[in-house]
C-alpha cells in the first residue's frame, strides 16, 4: 500500500509541475503583455472588468475560428504551390481570423461610454487578439511542446496583439469621424498582413530571426499609434 500510495504522490507531482509548466509557457506571457499595454493608456485607463472580458472573448474565439478554418487545413501547408497558399492564407486565416476578432472588438466597443479615447481602441483590439493568442498558444504547447509554446509567446502572441490592436486604431478614427469605411479600411488592412505573415511562414520564407524583424516591425507600427493616439483628444 505504501508503494502504491508514492507512486500516486508521484503522478501528482509530475500533473502539478506538467500544468504549472504549461501556465508559464502558454498562459503567463499572454496575461504579461496584457498588463504592459494596459499600462500605456496612463491618464484613463479602462475598466478592469471590460480587460478581462475582452480577453475571455478572445480565448473563446478560437474555437469558431478553428471550426471555420478547418475545410481549407489541406492547403495551409509547405507543400501547396505558392499562389494557392497565398489566398488560403489571405482568406482562410487573414480574413476568418481577423474578423472574428474585428466583429468581437466593434461589437464589444462601438459607440460604448467607456470608449471615450483614441487610444482605448488600441488597447481594447490588444487586449482581445492577446487573449486568441493565448489560447492558441496553450493548444500548440500541448501538442509541440514547450519549445514551440515559448517561440509563439514572444511572436506569435505578439502579432496577434498587434493585428487586433491596428484594427482598434482604425476602430477608434472611424467611430470618431462618423465613418465606418475607415473602420473598413482597418479590418481588410489587417486581415491582409495576417495573411501575408502565416503566408511568409509556412512557405519558408521567414526563419526565426527575420521573424523576430517582421514581429518587431509590427511592434513599432503599433508603438507609434499609441504615441499618436495620446495626442489627441477624448470624444467627448
Amino acid at each position: 500500500m505504501r508503494i502504491w500510495g508514492k507512486a500516486i504522490d508521484r503522478i501528482k507531482g509530475g500533473v502539478e509541475i506538467y500544468f504549472v509548466k504549461l501556465f508559464l509557457v502558454s498562459i503567463l506571457p499572454g496575461i504579461l503583455w496584457v498588463i504592459y499595454f494596459y499600462r500605456q493608456d496612463r491618464n484613463n485607463p479602462e475598466p478592469l472588468k471590460l480587460i478581462i472580458r475582452d480577453f475571455s472573448w478572445g480565448f473563446l474565439l478560437v474555437f469558431p475560428a478553428g471550426i471555420l478554418e478547418s475545410p481549407f487545413a489541406r492547403w495551409l501547408t509547405a507543400g501547396t504551390p505558392p499562389l494557392q497558399l497565398f489566398l488560403a492564407c489571405i482568406f482562410a486565416v487573414g480574413f476568418i481570423e481577423e474578423g472574428l476578432k474585428s466583429y468581437a472588438v466593434y461589437r464589444l466597443h462601438y459607440g460604448h461610454p467607456d470608449f471615450d479615447e483614441a487610444i482605448d481602441g488600441i488597447i481594447y483590439g490588444v487586449t482581445l487578439g492577446l487573449g486568441f493568442a493565448t489560447f492558441e498558444n496553450l493548444f500548440y504547447t500541448i501538442l509541440y511542446g514547450y519549445q514551440v509554446g515559448l517561440t509563439r509567446a514572444f511572436l506569435t502572441t505578439l502579432a496577434h496583439g498587434a493585428f487586433t490592436g491596428i484594427f482598434g486604431s482604425y476602430l477608434s478614427r472611424g467611430m470618431k469621424a462618423g465613418k465606418k469605411g475607415i473602420i473598413w479600411t482597418g479590418f481588410f488592412l489587417v486581415a491582409f498582413l495576417h495573411g501575408l505573415y502565416d503566408f511568409l511562414v509556412i512557405s519558408g520564407y521567414l526563419n526565426f530571426f527575420t521573424s523576430i524583424i517582421i514581429i518587431l516591425l509590427l511592434q513599432f507600427y503599433l508603438a507609434r499609434l499609441l504615441q499618436d493616439s495620446r495626442r489627441k483628444l477624448n470624444y467627448e
